[in-house]
């Protein structure tokens, strides 16, 4: 008989007792790393519904993959294969690939409610975040014709790539992952964005919104704008900007360590009807090296409150830093199968978010989320002002990936 892969729902008692197990687990200091093996298979025996045993053995490569130096599916089973039992690297590869497109997605989804609760259950503090939505771009050198490529910019010699739609947290101690959404070549980017923004708020709740320059135009303000979400983004340099930037630029010198910050209301589609129009305010700083331009729908703020708002535009970073991360996890693969990529890039997020949460829970109380304390009213501007305030340290990881990838793939091993 044909193997199968049946589905199952969670339920809220499993979820229940699967956070209450791993609490305990957690707690044991020298147990973090036996603890996140553990957590990793039982996901994926959550959303499955099949033998144990057979999703071991079909799921160990896939996630042995993430932990590998230079790992693939294909140089796990090589490595492991009598050592675990598992199944030769065809029938693998057969099986998996009738893994559905969206498996990979669930899975992810199942995994950041149990790490939400395990956070809670460690102390975490939920007073809103600043969140960074991003498009990230994996090179693909196969069949360009492929529904999950897209055309992009050159990267690492191809003009093609697999591109997602991503949002993290980007604060101290919790850098998490909230939603990767796979882009086919022909899906809606905004239909996507809007998506995403929507799921993510119900997970964490979104105080200020970071966004690249891509994201700078008329349809995505318009999105945050009807989803009342505020927001702060960089804005490419059109011909009426360039000249705004030459003016000030000639009408104003700025010293060393001063700078002028002025506030302008900017039109899209200014050149068509009202109805076709959007009104943002636009944010211009000017240091002694350049212009700044940056858009957001906050009002009513301080000359003061727009500089500090842009000041803190600089910790979108910490999703580039994600990116960088994700790279140390994520595995090989040859694969043209859109639904196994898209589960290979899903596994390297959630390994990411484990070793993230090893993190939190490793360092001592007063610094797991060293900014909680300055959010008084956890209004927007609080957030803001906590952002930008001098912690009188610098944090840094217990664990570096790299460290926790070689101490998983021992413990697996």
């Amino acid at each position: 008989m044909a193997f199968v892969f049946q589905l199952r729902g969670v339920s809220k008692t499993e979820s229940k007792e699967i956070c209450k197990r791993y609490t305990k687990e957690f707690k044991r200091k020298d147990n973090f790393h036996t603890a996140v093996c553990g957590l990793f298979l039982d996901i994926i025996y959550l959303y499955f519904d099949n033998d144990k045993t057979k999703l071991y053995k079909l799921f160990f490569p896939v996630i042995m993959a993430n932990f590998t130096e230079k790992g693939s599916i294909h140089s796990v089973i090589e490595e492991y294969r009598e050592s675990k039992n598992l199944y030769s690297w065809s029938y693998t590869y057969r099986i998996l690939n009738m893994v559905d497109k969206d498996d990979g997605l669930e899975i992810g989804r199942i995994f950041r409610k149990l790490l939400l609760k395990l956070m809670k259950n460690a102390a975490f503090k939920n007073k809103g975040y600043c969140v960074a939505a991003d498009i990230t771009a994996k090179p693909f050198y196969g069949d360009k014709n492929l529904l999950m490529v897209k055309e992009c910019k050159r990267k690492a010699g191809t003009n093609y790539a697999i591109q997602y739609l991503t949002a993290s947290i980007v604060e101290e101690g919790v850098r998490f992952n909230l939603l990767c959404l796979p882009i086919p070549s022909l899906a809606s980017v905004v239909g996507k964005f809007e998506q995403m923004i929507r799921e993510i708020r119900k997970l964490v709740p979104i105080k200020l919104l970071f966004l690249d320059r891509g994201f700078g135009n008329k349809e995505y303000s318009r999105v945050l704008g009807l989803l009342c979400h505020k927001y702060i983004m960089p804005i490419t340099r059109n011909h009426k900007l360039k000249e705004i930037e030459l003016c000030m630029k000639e009408q104003s010198t700025i010293k060393d360590d001063e700078y002028c910050v002025s506030i302008l209301d900017y039109t899209f589609s200014e050149d068509r009807p009202k109805e076709y129009q959007l009104k943002v305010r636009l944010i211009i700083v000017q240091d002694k090296d350049d212009v700044f331009f940056f858009i957001t729908n906050m009002y009513n703020l301080s000359m003061r409150q727009y500089y500090l708002l842009s000041e803190t535009y600089k910790y979108r970073f910490g999703i580039e830093t994600n990116y960088r991360v994700d790279n140390i996890f994520s595995p090989f693969t040859c694969s043209t199968k859109a639904a196994l990529r898209y589960l290979l890039m899903q596994m390297s997020l959630i390994a990411q978010d484990l070793w993230a949460f090893v993190n939190f829970i490793s360092h001592k109380k007063g610094k797991r989320q060293p900014r909680e304390r300055f959010k008084k009213g956890r209004s927007v501007m609080d957030i803001v002002r906590a952002r930008i305030r001098d912690l009188g340290y610098t944090w840094r990881p217990v664990i570096t990936a790299v460290q926790f990838k070689r101490k998983i793939d021992k413990i697996l091993g």
